[in-house]
């Protein structure tokens, strides 16, 4: 063999494993997505939303045809929100299913102890249910529109603020990363308004007894709360500032944004704020869009959406046009150009635009805030920039 074949066949050589690497998941005729999802834990009511958003979009979409000829095709792996086995249904999309990217896989924990693996297998992240700046930094094979808690923090202390500058603010927050993500936000935010904390309280996750600390919130005289707490823990500190006549203006964070608040609180949630990125629909409320959707997803499941399903078909929807756009010879490298030059509008599920650069990969870091009302929540703001 001549020293230019050998040449060649070395260029061959080196190329063809990215070639066909790049291209998994992406035949003539369908595109693989791959989702994990909690089917089995704690977040289950939550991933059976998402998976049926994701899956109503799909269908929309396959129903006229498909993309470019190709029909979308999701499969479905479970954690249990578990890591160990969010690795190996990781591991299986990404080396055994050849999935051509991951979408909406559930929990900030899960997406992040699962980044690397796709990572590696040259799979694209899609827009993780979770919120962490890990989840879209560094930017290569990723992309973002949960809001993390450090900006959601920025934006409460910057939107109240705004509306009394004399509020007396205090915070309980669990102790681990949600809790100082989010005072990190908040601490950066008070600093720039030149304003401080009077009192912070922790909780470790699944505590049942808040006593103690909202004594201490009542007795620093606290007027506004900022509240790191997921659902039943949201639910526990409000039942024991009712109990001891502690009246402040609660405000949580998307971890405490959900129809199902209400549901299991009650009138004691009853005027707390939240801040979100994904809006709560209602059969009565919105657009017309937004009810015609609401409508849709009734009669095909024959139960209400969550914000999870306007998630999940929202996510789903961005990943289908980024197709699209990277025309009928998909490839991966084609749909990232294609993902890093798109700016989604604000829609019929009342998302803030979503805009994507080869830098920018979490598509908004705007947020608003919602107050229960009447046993819903209604937006109270427009879209916050922390």
């Amino acid at each position: 063999m001549n020293q230019g074949r050998r040449t060649l066949l070395a260029i061959a050589v080196a190329v063809l494993p990215v070639c066909s690497f790049a291209d998994q998941g992406a035949t003539k005729s369908e595109v693989l997505i791959g989702t994990i999802q909690d089917l089995s834990g704690p977040l289950a009511a939550y991933s059976k939303e998402t998976i049926n958003g994701m899956n109503m979009r799909i269908e929309e979409t396959n129903s006229a045809g498909g993309v470019n000829g190709r029909k979308i095709r999701l499969l479905v792996e479970d954690s249990g929100y578990d890591t160990k086995k969010a690795m190996l249904a990781a591991q299986k999309l990404a080396e055994s299913d050849k999935i051509f990217a991951v979408a909406g896989s559930m929990g900030t924990t899960i997406a992040l102890t699962t980044q690397q693996v796709f990572a590696d297998s040259g799979v694209v992240n899609l827009f993780p249910l979770g919120s962490a700046r890990g989840l879209y930094e560094p930017p290569e094979m990723k992309f973002a529109f949960s809001v993390p808690y450090f900006q959601q923090g920025r934006a409460i202390v910057k939107s109240l603020t705004a509306t009394r500058a004399d509020r007396k603010w205090c915070s309980l927050v669990q102790d681990d990363d949600l809790g100082s993500e989010l005072m990190a936000g908040v601490d950066s935010a008070m600093k720039q308004a030149n304003k401080t904390l009077l009192e912070r309280t922790t909780y470790k996750r699944a505590a049942t007894d808040f006593s103690s600390q909202i004594a201490r919130l009542r007795g620093a005289g606290c007027d506004t709360v900022i509240l790191g707490t997921t659902l039943r823990e949201t639910v526990g500190a409000l039942n024991e500032a009712k109990k001891i006549g502690f009246a402040p203006e609660f405000v949580g964070t998307s971890a405490a944004y959900t129809h199902l608040l209400p549901k299991l609180g009650g009138a004691v949630t009853e005027g707390m704020l939240a801040s979100h990125s994904a809006t709560q629909p209602y059969a009565d409320a919105g657009s017309k869009a937004m009810r015609d959707w609401y409508a849709g997803y009734v009669a095909k499941y024959k139960e209400e959406p969550g914000q999870f399903a306007v998630m999940g078909y929202g996510l789903m929807d961005w990943t289908i046009k980024g197709i699209e756009k990277a025309g009928p010879n998909l490839t991966t490298k084609g749909f990232i150009a294609a993902m890093e030059s798109s700016s989604f509008p604000r829609d019929k599920l009342e998302f803030d635009t979503m805009t994507f650069t080869k830098t920018k990969k979490l598509g908004s870091e705007a947020v608003r805030l919602s107050q229960l009302k009447s046993g819903k929540w209604v937006p109270v703001t427009d879209y916050i920039t922390p």
